[in-house]
């Protein structure tokens, strides 16, 4: 494994590449596999993440990994490569954006703090992608916040085990006042300060969050990712 030629892989496309040079930048994932067209990663959170030019390239790095529970394919084209020789299901394509600026200002429409048991409890019963105690560790690690109005708990938003900005949620009461915005903008700000090039992925036909990372200055990357899971039962 050539290190030096995987890193010239890599940052040829910071944007298509993002989740492992962000795991190698905040020292959480470890090259396992790769070289001047590909590049396979092992993130401390139990995720590969696999990058190639091709299906030639995809399945050379592969060779050195027996087995894989969860893997995020940066090219979603060559999804079919690990979903074959691991058995696992392909879910649905995202896009990849990277943000490449510095800090944004906050308007200070809201109090951002961790979440208590109670405001916990509430984003368990509304966030599917994970339990509660995943979520708890979240917020034990400094990933993930809640927002007050006041009093009012209106959202939430954090980063994902791997890293990935994300779990943005405003409750619908209290949307179209910005506070997504501000949620958002206050995770980016987290990870620009620790030195980190904020990415996050968004599924394929939510407009929503795509405008909201084109009016903070998000870039997408060309190609679609996507995540492979084990089969459910």
């Amino acid at each position: 494994m050539d290190r030096e030629k995987i890193m010239t892989y890599l940052e040829g496309d910071i944007l298509q590449n993002a989740p492992l040079l962000a795991a190698l930048t905040r020292g959480t994932g470890e090259l396992v596999a790769g070289g001047a067209e590909s590049a396979l990663l092992y993130e401390a959170s139990g995720v590969y993440m696999l990058s190639a030019s091709g299906w030639e390239a995809a399945e050379a790095a592969l060779a050195a990994l027996p087995a894989c529970p969860c893997l995020v394919a940066c090219q979603a084209e060559l999804a079919d490569v690990p979903a074959a020789k691991y058995g696992l299901e392909i879910g649905k394509n995202c896009h990849q954006a990277v943000y490449t600026g510095g800090p944004l200002p906050l308007s200070g429409a809201l109090a951002i703090r961790a979440p208590g048991e109670a405001e916990l409890d509430v984003i368990a019963a509304t966030y599917d992608l994970d339990d509660r105690a995943g979520l708890a560790r979240l917020r034990d690690r400094g990933m993930l916040f809640a927002g007050f109005a006041g009093a009012d708990f209106v959202g939430y938003a954090g980063r994902h085990r791997e890293g990935s900005v994300g779990l943005l949620h405003v409750f619908p009461q209290y949307r179209r006042r910005g506070y997504g915005q501000e949620l958002e903008t206050f995770i980016l700000n987290q990870v620009v300060a620790a030195g980190e090039r904020p990415y996050c992925q968004i599924f394929e036909g939510n407009h929503a969050s795509l405008a909201l990372q084109a009016k903070l200055g998000w870039v997408l990357a060309e190609k679609p990712i996507c995540w492979l899971f084990p089969p459910e039962g």
